[in-house]
């Protein structure tokens, strides 16, 4: 079955998505802030992942870890975490769709923040930025669900401690390859982009996205 983008577009109209570096903060932010309801990405992954069958969705079925022969996802080479996340957020995104058009029946204003195939989105969403966050102090593992990945690798007591070191570096160098810079997809697709950094801050951030979607105080998500 085909859909046509118009029709999806249509459905997910009320939908707003935050891409790049430091979504999570700012969304969270905007709900503080304006009330909006969060559809994260990243909570979404544990239920599409019992939805998934190794014909739709092979990469999503792929047990990596054991392929390679290690015991956490941060050990394998980095080309494989992202040969893997591609593919496996393309695989989701129809799935991440779906609940989201059955959510915008639900609420006025939604905000999706996380990663999703931008390039099959582009087409059907009415609201996108990108976020291009240069600010020194941010650290992808601070996040409340990501502090303890790092507690993990140092607590494996079948690692030596240069061997932790070079899983902690490895994770770091896998997520921070885009960090600071504008992506060319956000370029090529003419996504808006916003700078934000240890000058500007959350709150500047924040009310900037709000401002270019057009939202405001008045738009409570379930008045």
């Amino acid at each position: 079955m085909n859909i046509a983008d118009s029709i999806i577009k249509d459905k997910l109209k009320n939908v707003y998505f935050i891409w790049g570096r430091g979504k999570t903060t700012i969304a969270n932010r905007l709900k503080e802030e304006y009330g909006f309801y969060i559809y994260s990405t990243d909570e979404s992954r544990d239920r599409q992942v019992k939805l998934a069958n190794p014909v739709d969705q092979p990469y999503m079925c792929r047990d990596f870890q054991k392929e390679y022969g290690v015991k956490s996802f941060w050990e394998l080479p980095k080309e494989v975490i992202e040969e893997r996340e591609k593919h496996f957020v393309a695989e989701m995104t129809p799935m991440m769709v779906a609940e989201l058009i059955q959510l915008s029946a639900l609420h006025k204003v939604i905000i999706c923040e996380g990663d999703i195939d931008y390039c099959a989105i582009a087409p059907i969403a009415a609201h996108t930025v990108h976020l291009c966050n240069q600010s020194t102090s941010f650290d992808w593992f601070n996040r409340p669900d990501h502090e303890d990945i790092r507690a993990v690798i140092y607590g494996r007591t079948d690692l030596s401690e240069e061997k932790k070191q070079l899983v902690i570096q490895n994770a770091y160098e896998s997520v921070a390859a885009s960090e600071g810079i504008i992506p060319d997809w956000v370029v090529d697709l003419g996504i808006k982009n916003i700078v934000w950094n240890d000058h500007t801050g959350i709150d500047t951030t924040a009310l900037e996205v709000a401002a270019y979607f057009g939202l405001n105080k008045q738009v409570h998500n379930d008045d």
